[in-house]
């Protein structure tokens, strides 16, 4: 019995494993170019959940403002996840087994990562570069905006944590994480709405990554 239930749960494990490779292949917004003297944002890879990194201040969004950072940070870098997982794992050391599996496997609380930076970031491996049109920043703005859960005064709500401070901030957000929608779907799911060229569904990092030059 016990090899039936083991078996049965690595053929799950290897069924989500190949449907992730088949629908990362698959890539949707197939036209999509850099928009010329557009706006440069950024994806970035910890080596396992993506950002999006964009500017701080836009015709559309001061994000310093909505947030409460420092006026003179040139890029803020969003990311949503599981809240247990972001909050009480400051470094990939103090992962806990059952923070992991909590996570891995059950619907869980949300909760938004928002960082600074006073440069532009690094292309690398891990951060990728795309320039787009303001329409196509202003759906990224606000599909990010809308993922964030809001008060009855429709303001953010922060989340005071000892991984957090000046630079590195949590708040309050809608939905939950789950094996089908992880962090990176999150980062995915607003790079298509902008019709930027990613995969039809990107559970990894890599997924995220794999359209992007």
């Amino acid at each position: 019995m016990l090899l039936k239930i083991l078996a049965g749960f690595f053929f799950l494990i290897l069924l989500y494993l190949v449907t992730a490779i088949i629908l990362t292949l698959i890539p949707v917004n197939t036209d999509f170019n850099d928009f010329p003297a557009g706006t440069e944002v950024f994806v970035n890879s910890n080596g396992v959940h993506t950002d999006i990194i964009i500017p701080s201040h836009s015709l559309q969004y001061d994000w310093t403002e909505k947030l409460g950072f420092d006026k003179n940070l040139k890029f803020l870098a969003f990311g949503w996840g599981d809240k247990e997982f972001y909050m009480n794992t400051p470094q990939w050391s103090d992962i806990k087994i059952s923070i992991a599996f909590k996570a891995a496997i059950l619907p869980t609380p949300s909760v938004m990562q928002v960082y600074g930076l006073r440069n532009e970031p690094e292309v690398s491996k891990n951060t990728k570069k795309i320039t787009i049109s303001d329409c196509q920043l202003k759906i990224i703005s606000d599909y990010i905006y809308a993922s964030f859960y809001l008060d009855k005064n429709g303001h953010t709500i922060r989340i005071q944590s000892d991984n957090s401070g000046d630079f590195y901030k949590y708040y309050e957000s809608k939905g939950k994480y789950s094996l089908f929608f992880t962090c990176n779907n999150w980062v995915n799911r607003g790079l298509k709405k902008a019709g930027v060229k990613n995969s039809v569904w990107a559970p990894f990092d890599k997924s995220v990554l794999y359209y992007l030059k």
